[in-house]
């Protein structure tokens, strides 16, 4: 998994204008200077659609001046612009440290033994095999994340026949640019709406509110029923299905009663009967409800006894029914879910509940590429990186820099927006540890995937501790 900064949504897009054309030629020309200063500005697209008249002026203030440049000069050779939250897709461009091929492997055939150790062991499939062993002259050098990060091919070769060298060096050290960013402020601005509403199936014990309806009218009322989690159960000619669902509810009801030899006319009344006084009765919940039981009971216990429901004795009766009639459903919201529609984390029938003794706990931080592999979230079965999820990803500073950390390459911090107006305020972030992971015990079931998939050897498993309460 790759973390990336999140797609801005269509109403935040529309609501953010470009730059003017003036503001991007101050910028051309900002860039120029540093150009002819000897660094090398990666990032213009992002920062063409995000550097306004204010940017722009803080800009000149705190990096791009002939003072900033020449205190430039003898610490970094490249200057690049990030930013952190949502932006448009045509901006979320891969970081040059990913795409550009900075390390390259230098190979001594004449003491080669054709192993394949160092083509077996590469997390990042640098080699490939030459058809006798060894390592081929063509190799995917963009992927090499160099010696300070993994430099597994070294390390295992038992000839000393590989080295790794930089092989372009205006990467070693970069000064990374972070600008403000419009479309975070618009989309935190604006209301979050769901894409679709999702029923938790855990949640068995919601209160059933119903609005007025016309009892008489069998398809409005299904939809009122439907909507409020009402769901009665019947079966006809051997199937089992939704009452508020069906076609025609009159047909459905003539063939149940020839079914249970019942008089239609009857089943017709209970049921009518049934839905018109259902949103006056309290305390009843969501859920499904066998409606032959219902049928049975409201013919031979209230319609052929004479009760008068509108008496407190009546209503008592027929909630009685209800309650009664309720089916218990373990996941309650199936009817409501939308197909295809995943359920959300935290929502297995395992649902914190542990199975081993042992839980990841991560030892060697700095062989790991974080979010350039993080296949610790995305291969754990237990939320896949969400809120309730087993492994969690938490970035400790801005995304755009990790590749180059990562690698072990040289890297300072300037945002001139957030408190760093001048050069010499920007941070080095030279042994700062970019993320860190958050392991929950609770809902961790101890597999040892996360252990078995990491490449770098970054995980080893530790006994569970368990807080024993005072009463234990």
């Amino acid at each position: 998994m790759t973390m990336q900064n999140p797609v801005a949504s269509t109403a935040s897009r529309r609501r953010v204008a470009p730059p003017p054309a003036a503001v991007g030629e101050q910028l051309e020309s900002l860039v120029g200077e540093a150009r002819a200063a000897g660094f090398q500005v990666e990032g213009l697209a992002l920062a063409r659609a995000l550097a306004g008249a204010t940017e722009i002026a803080r800009l000149r203030e705190s990096v791009f001046n002939t003072r900033a440049l020449a205190y430039l000069k003898s610490r970094v050779r490249r200057i690049e612009f990030i930013a952190e939250g949502p932006l448009p897709p045509e901006l979320l461009l891969e970081p040059a440290a990913k795409s550009q091929p900075i390390y390259r492997q230098v190979v001594d055939y004449s003491l080669c033994k054709g192993c394949r150790l160092c083509i077996q062991v590469c997390p990042k499939r640098v080699y490939s095999d030459d058809g006798f062993g060894k390592p081929d002259e063509q190799r995917r050098d963009e992927e090499c994340t160099g010696n300070a990060q993994c430099a597994q091919c070294l390390y295992i070769c038992p000839e000393r026949a590989i080295s790794l060298v930089m092989s372009n060096p205006m990467y070693e050290s970069t000064l990374f640019v972070q600008l403000e960013n419009a479309y975070a402020a618009a989309e935190a601005s604006q209301e979050a709406t769901a894409d679709f509403a999702l029923v938790n199936p855990l949640a068995v014990d919601e209160a059933l509110v119903l609005e007025a309806f016309d009892a008489h009218d069998l398809v409005a009322a299904h939809r009122v029923l439907d909507a409020a989690g009402f769901f009665p159960i019947i079966e006809t000619m051997g199937v089992t299905s939704h009452f508020v669902d069906a076609r025609d509810p009159a047909a459905t009801l003539s063939r149940w009663a020839h079914e249970h030899g019942r008089a239609p006319d009857l089943v017709r009344r209970a049921v009518e009967l049934l839905y018109q006084v259902l949103p006056g009765i309290e305390g009843l919940r969501q859920g499904q409800y066998d409606l032959a039981r219902l049928l049975h009971g409201v013919i031979d216990e209230i319609l052929h006894a004479g009760i008068e429901l509108e008496t407190a004795g009546g209503l008592k009766l027929v909630k009685d029914l209800l309650e009664e009639a309720r089916l218990a459903q373990t996941y309650l919201g199936a009817k409501r879910r939308p197909i295809g529609g995943l359920l959300p984390p935290g929502t297995s029938t395992a649902w914190k509940t542990p199975y081993g003794n042992e839980l990841p706990v991560y030892t060697r931080l700095e062989k790991c590429l974080g979010p350039e592999c993080a296949l610790c979230v995305t291969h754990c079965p237990e939320g896949s990186g969400g809120e309730t999820s087993a492994i969690r990803m938490i970035p400790l500073l801005p995304l755009g820099t990790m590749p180059a950390l990562v690698r072990g390459l040289r890297a300072y911090l300037l945002h001139p927006a957030g408190g760093q107006a001048r050069i010499e305020d920007m941070e080095d972030l030279f042994g700062k540890q970019p993320f860190a992971f958050e392991v929950d015990a609770e809902y961790c079931k101890s597999c040892g995937i996360c252990i078995s998939c990491c490449p770098h050897d970054v995980i080893e498993g530790a006994p569970r501790s368990l807080e024993l309460g005072a009463n234990a």
